[in-house]
């Protein structure tokens, strides 16, 4: 008895929401209300009416436009008072949304220097190096592993500045360069091999220099020359202002190195 109590109410509802949609068809040529369902379901109310200043609408559209976009919204609005009054449970599925983005991506790569920042260009033949015995004859326990000529230890952050090696006849050290491919590295280092028109760039494994470098010829662009010397507070001031700007800003190469 309950079932068919049911299935009559069920019924109702049906025929109730027919008429609804007639009612919707025989009346709603002067006036449709369009649903927008945004986030948290909240509902958007867009009249649209006939009328002789319809052309006036969002930047003088079309009497045209205007009217298809009225019959538009009175099916949307009749759909709706359908699903309204159907037997049928009504489920609209929430709009999906982009992630909104909060501040500075921190995995943005360091931007090249701008033209009037590069004081001199030099064609080098680069190779990558590690603080490892392939590399230093040096293992872990040796008390001066990953210490650089200079003192600093080795780093390698492609989002800020890297240290590299390389002649200091022509690079002296705390010279700043810009290696393509690479990013902003300072002269820390040296190297027996690294004679000339020769850099080495470091990386933290063997797998790393294979895998991201190996041997490049490649154009390298002098930011600042050094003075001779490269300390930890140097390198500490330089990766912050690059991790600021993305770059060197012109305020810290004008500091004397």
């Amino acid at each position: 008895m309950k079932k068919q109590f049911l299935i009559q109410k069920n019924n109702v509802r049906f025929i109730i929401a027919c008429c609804v949609l007639l009612i919707g068809i025989v009346m709603g040529s002067n006036l449709a209300e369009a649903y927008t369902f945004e986030e948290e379901s909240a509902v958007l109310h867009v009249n649209s009416r006939h009328s002789e200043n319809s052309a006036q609408l969002e930047g003088h559209q079309s009497e045209t436009a205007v009217y298809a976009y009225s019959d538009e919204a009175q099916l949307t609005s009749m759909v709706y008072m359908a699903l309204l009054w159907s037997p049928q449970p009504m489920v609209i599925p929430r709009p999906q949304f982009p992630d909104r983005q909060i501040g500075n991506d921190p995995s943005m790569p360091v931007l090249a220097p701008r033209t009037e920042q590069v004081l001199d260009t030099h064609k080098v033949t680069a190779t990558g190096y590690t603080a490892g015995v392939e590399s230093t004859g040096k293992g872990p326990k040796h008390p001066q592993y990953g210490i650089t000529y200079s003192g600093v230890k080795v780093r390698r952050d492609k989002e800020t500045v890297s240290t590299i090696a390389a002649d200091p006849k022509l690079f002296p050290m705390g010279s700043i360069l810009y290696i393509p491919g690479y990013g902003y590295g300072i002269v820390a280092d040296t190297g027996s091999a690294i004679k000339g028109n020769k850099i080495d760039l470091y990386f933290p494994t063997t797998k790393q220099v294979y895998k991201e470098w190996g041997k490049k010829d490649v154009e390298v662009q002098v930011i600042k020359q050094g003075a001779g010397k490269c300390t930890e507070k140097m390198l500490e001031e330089l990766s912050e202002a690059i991790d600021v700007y993305k770059s060197i800003p012109d305020s810290w190469l004008d500091k004397a190195i």
